[in-house]
């Protein structure tokens, strides 16, 4: 009894050290099984070689479940070619002691055993009936010898109690080196017909492999070591730093400096007493002063990266970069506008300029103008001094360049535009009959009176500010008559101007008297009023007459404005030949 309580209490106690320990779900073994078998019967005791398997469900670390399986084989039981195998299906629980590596473990187990037997014999059968082999439907002749096997088999109850040890290989593979049971059987007894129990040993060898299971407990963590204070109220072993401080170092906004500028750059935020600076532009060292100082001066236009690397005990290191760009210089940029676009000869336009500063170069000055004709005063362009064709007839247009400059502290700037100045064509002279004189007379005839008097008139009513011109000429028969050219012209001025009997009173310094002696002046003969004697209308010049388009003036009305005679040459007004003299022609 004391013996069974100290097993117990081994058993409990390995059982609650294997609590501790990894256990795993699942197991399945296989491997070699020898069974030593006593017969209690008529047969001797013999040994049977074949194999097993187990599959083992573990409820815990020490109580699981086991299913037994496994068959073994002997051909020559004692001597008699009794060809015999033995199959076992046993079922039951199973303790399990775990240690590190090694794990005895006991079981009992409940199940069955099935037996099969075989013997060989031959002869010659005697009995009278006819005998078939298996599979035929032919008899066997008489006396013919016969060979065969005795079958017999039978299933018994079988109980198993034992145990073995497992050494652990790995994690999921162990190695049994011995397997050890008593082995009960049950079988019948062929000659009495009594069940009579057979008591076997039976021993295993093999392979267990463990399926599943948690992973083992990690070690249990070391004693702290000793601690100490830091800044952030946290605590670390004495043998290591605490933490570090961030330095509040905020990066800057980029900034622009235009060439020939400087800029004064400080650490962006409060550095840590007594840290150290180093400055860098794009990278390469400059600096370990505090403050730094960058300067345009030689630099060329772009972007330069300005950083700081501050380092200070107790503290992380902090580095910040700012971006400077040393900007181009750009000249301003601007347009010019005229008011209106287009404008007569003598009128005046209004100039406008729009100029958007450029980069880098200051404030702007007041625009100024010019123009490659004309005149600009202030900003009114001016076109009475734009020159134009005098000899066109028709009108003319002139495009006139006007620009705009302004200036800033480092350049200037030009914007220019077109304007258009147009000149109208001039009004054209209206000729009339020439008045035909005889050969050395001046006197007006009637016929060339109804000319200015009539003909003429109409226009001087309709246009009282135009000129009227009158070109004399003689022929070269009266060459020696000087001055007749211009009488003649004259009279015709003080038909049209004396004012008084059947004279007209057209203003003397509006006629215009020309005196172009011997020659037609480039003007042919317009005599289809009347001739040089008869006084009618429709009279012709006589055609024998070759010197008479020569003793004529013409006769012209300039309109207000418009372009006189080019027939007439070195003119002198009427009043001023003092035509009011000859008073009003008879």
């Amino acid at each position: 009894m004391k013996k069974t309580m100290c097993l117990i209490a081994f058993v409990f106690l390995a059982a609650m050290v294997a609590t501790a320990q990894d256990y795993p779900r699942v197991e399945l073994f296989t491997g070699y099984t020898y069974t030593r078998a006593n017969s209690a019967s008529d047969v001797p005791a013999f040994s049977a070689n074949g194999g097993s398997g187990q599959f083992a469900i573990n409820a815990n670390k020490w109580m699981g479940f086991v299913m037994d399986i496994g068959a073994v084989h002997n051909g020559n039981i004692g001597g008699n070619h009794l060809d015999s195998t033995f199959t076992n299906y046993l079922f039951g629980p199973r303790l399990s002691l775990r240690y590190s590596r090694v794990r005895p473990y006991f079981n009992i187990l409940f199940g069955g055993m099935h037996a099969g037997t075989s013997i060989a014999f031959s002869g010659v059968p005697v009995a009278t009936p006819a005998i078939y082999p298996p599979g035929s439907n032919t008899p066997l002749p008489p006396n013919a010898p016969v060979t065969g096997r005795l079958v017999a088999s039978q299933t018994s109850f079988a109980m198993t109690t034992g145990g073995g040890l497992d050494i652990k290989i790995s994690r999921h593979v162990s190695f049994r080196p011995i397997g050890l049971d008593y082995l009960m059987t049950r079988m019948q007894n062929f000659r009495s017909a009594q069940d009579n129990n057979q008591h076997n040993i039976r021993y295993t060898t093999g392979f267990n492999f463990t399926l599943g299971g948690e992973a083992p407990a990690p070690p249990p963590p070391p004693p702290p070591p000793p601690m100490k204070a830091c800044w952030d109220g946290s605590s670390v072993p004495v043998a290591s730093e605490c933490a570090k401080r961030t330095m509040d170092l905020k990066a800057p906004a980029g900034v622009e400096l235009c060439p020939g500028t400087t800029l004064k750059i400080t650490p962006p935020g409060a550095p840590p007493n007594g840290a150290d600076f180093q400055w860098s532009i794009n990278g390469e060292p400059v600096s370990k002063e505090s403050n730094f100082e960058f300067g345009t001066t030689g630099r060329q236009p772009g972007t330069y990266k300005v950083g700081l690397k501050v380092s200070a005990p107790e503290y992380n290191d902090a580095t910040v970069e700012r971006v400077v760009s040393v900007a181009e210089y750009r000249p301003p940029t601007g347009a010019l506008g005229a008011t209106p676009q287009e404008i007569w000869a003598g009128e005046r336009a209004t100039l406008s300029a729009r100029f958007t500063p450029g980069n880098c170069g200051g404030d702007l000055q007041a625009p100024t103008y010019s123009a490659s004709e004309g005149s600009v005063i202030g900003n009114q362009f001016d076109s009475s001094s734009v020159v134009f064709d005098p000899a066109s007839t028709t009108e003319q247009r002139k495009s006139v360049t006007l620009v705009a400059r302004v200036a800033d502290q480092k350049g200037q700037a030009t914007a220019q535009t077109t304007l258009v100045v147009k000149k109208a064509a001039p009004l054209m002279a209206k000729r009339y009959p020439d008045i035909i004189f005889p050969a050395n007379s001046a006197r007006v005839n009637n016929c060339g009176k109804r000319v200015l008097l009539e003909e003429l008139r109409a226009a001087m009513d309709a246009d009282p500010t135009g000129h009227v011109v009158l070109v004399g000429h003689l022929s070269e028969k009266e060459a020696a008559k000087t001055g007749l050219d211009q009488l003649r012209a004259l009279n015709g001025a003080a038909v049209i101007s004396a004012g008084s009997g059947i004279c007209a009173a057209f203003p003397a310094p509006q006629i215009f008297i020309g005196a172009s002696g011997a020659v037609d002046n480039g003007v042919d003969l317009k005599s289809n009023f009347c001739g040089t004697t008869q006084e009618t209308p429709g009279s012709r010049v006589n055609e024998k007459d070759t010197d008479a388009p020569y003793r004529r003036i013409e006769v012209w009305f300039v309109p207000t404005n418009g372009a006189l005679p080019a027939s007439l040459k070195d003119q002198k007004d009427a009043a001023s030949l003092s035509v009011s003299k000859l008073g009003c022609p008879r």
